[in-house]
């Protein structure tokens, strides 16, 4: 994620702030879930990937504790990135995880988003095959969601695994084939 107007966004971030700090300390915990959720995605955004992480962990340990599970989809989702981005493989992929399989059994219209972070995070990480399925199965939802900008998305993610498959493969059968050895004979 790459912020469009840095300042802009910095100033943003700087505002929920406020009005997190501002909430009384008995204020209803949705508004903080909200408040840290979004200063967590903008500190992502910035390249804060500590702060980013440690303002998306209370999100998620607020939403979980109002029993919010779309939210923690969601939060954990975006904690994912956080991880991801920060080079933390292993985190990330529990969390994307996780909220796979909290989108698959509690809010089905969650599955696509949670398929489709996954995908990115198995397609850095080179594990292609597995990638292609998620958005494979991303992209099949989205059509039937109908959102031409979720395809669009989906669409060139699953054209970019296929494309590295495609290239692992002409690469790994270039290697395969005998190279010509024109030195002496070692018998």
């Amino acid at each position: 994620m790459v912020p469009s107007d840095r300042d802009e966004l910095t100033t943003a971030v700087g505002r929920l702030h406020e009005e997190l700090r501002a909430l009384p300390e008995e204020s209803d915990p949705a508004r903080a879930r909200v408040l840290t959720r979004w200063i967590g995605i903008g500190r992502m955004c910035l390249g804060h990937h500590e702060e980013a992480r440690a303002f998306l962990r209370q999100s998620l340990d607020l939403a979980a504790a109002i029993g919010n599970t779309r939210a923690v989809v969601a939060t954990g989702l975006n904690l994912g990135d956080a991880h991801r981005y920060a080079g933390d493989a292993q985190t990330a992929d529990a969390l994307y995880r996780s909220a796979l399989n909290t989108a698959r059994s509690r809010h089905p219209e969650l599955v696509d988003f949670a398929l489709q972070h996954t995908g990115k995070h198995l397609m850095e990480r080179g594990d292609l095959v597995d990638a292609q399925a998620h958005f494979q199965e991303a992209l099949r939802l989205r059509i039937a969601k109908g959102d031409a900008g979720l395809i669009e998305s989906t669409q060139a993610a699953l054209d970019r695994a296929t494309l590295l498959i495609g290239q692992a493969d002409a690469s790994a059968a270039g290697s395969a084939v005998p190279r010509r050895w024109s030195g002496p004979a070692t018998y």
